[in-house]
């Protein structure tokens, strides 16, 4: 039993009389975990700073020297000694969240500080804030950084950030066969990040319009290149007719000239009216002329 309790002394040797002094207030600017130099320390180990770094580089809110303390202990690190006070760290994904308006599904996916150290070490009373004037949320998009002193200095930082468009998809949950109707119930709801140049489905109700053109296994994302439209209304048979603008709408029938799938236009025939109408097709047998 002396020996282990020996070995464990020895094990941690080097962190008795490590004194780390903690920044009051942290930002993570970008996805670098080596931050060590955001902090002073006399007399601590590379492994003590590493898995400190590693740690703060991920957390997000107020932290108090005891929860410190309980981290670094689970990583076999002794004696360490904190200063009093908390630390608050912020991650600049959360920054940017918070003060820029950002369109609805647009996500931050990564940052990259460009002109300066991948933290700020903020000191009690400074403020900080962003702007992305010519945001286009695509990748590679330079953000400002300014950092109003409490003693009246201004210093700008610059951060490129690479933003990530979250659209609504369906992924299937069984295989199906080539020129097979998709039905909702084999399929699952999920939120993805965009795919350049592809189109997701993103709207289930469609699907009854569409057959696959190829099989499909269970598990992937639902594409329109997967699928074909079906001809909703084909030549030769009765469709109906809406006649619509903004004060009317008039419901009469006519016969298609051609075959359509969803959005298409056709030519119908109305024998009544002796008139031919260019409809844009919108349902099974059914074409809206927008007058």
């Amino acid at each position: 039993m002396k020996y282990f309790i020996l070995f464990s002394l020895l094990l941690n040797m080097s962190a008795w009389g490590c004194d780390l002094k903690l920044p009051k207030h942290l930002v993570i600017l970008g996805d670098d975990q080596n931050i060590q130099h955001s902090f002073a320390s006399q007399g601590c180990s590379e492994a003590i700073l590493n898995d400190l770094s590693q740690f703060l580089s991920q957390a997000n809110g107020r932290l108090s020297p005891g929860q410190l303390l309980d981290v670094l202990e689970t990583k076999g690190h002794l004696g360490v000694k904190l200063a009093p006070y908390p630390i608050k760290v912020e991650q600049f994904k959360n920054l940017l969240k918070d003060q820029l308006n950002l369109p609805e599904g647009i996500h931050v996916k990564s940052s990259r500080s460009v002109n300066a150290s991948p933290f700020l070490a903020l000191a009690p009373g400074d403020k900080i804030s962003v702007e992305c004037p010519q945001c286009l949320y695509g990748s590679q998009q330079t953000v400002n950084v300014n950092v109003s002193g409490f003693d009246s200095t201004q210093k700008s930082f610059i951060v490129s950030v690479d933003f990530k468009k979250m659209v609504r998809a369906y992924r299937t949950t069984s295989n199906f066969q080539s020129f097979s109707e998709v039905t909702s119930n084999y399929l699952k709801e999920v939120f993805v990040e965009e795919i350049p140049q592809t189109q997701l489905v993103t709207d289930a109700s469609i699907l009854k319009y569409y057959k696959t053109n190829k099989p499909l296994h269970n598990g992937e994302l639902l594409k329109f290149s997967d699928l074909n439209a079906m001809n909703l209304v084909k030549a030769g048979l009765k469709t109906e007719v809406v006649l619509e603008n903004q004060m009317v709408r008039i419901r009469t029938n006519g016969i298609s000239r051609g075959n359509g799938t969803l959005g298409e236009f056709v030519e119908v025939f109305s024998p009544v009216k002796n008139k031919k109408y260019q409809g844009r097709v919108v349902d099974i047998n059914k074409v809206l002329v927008e007058l």
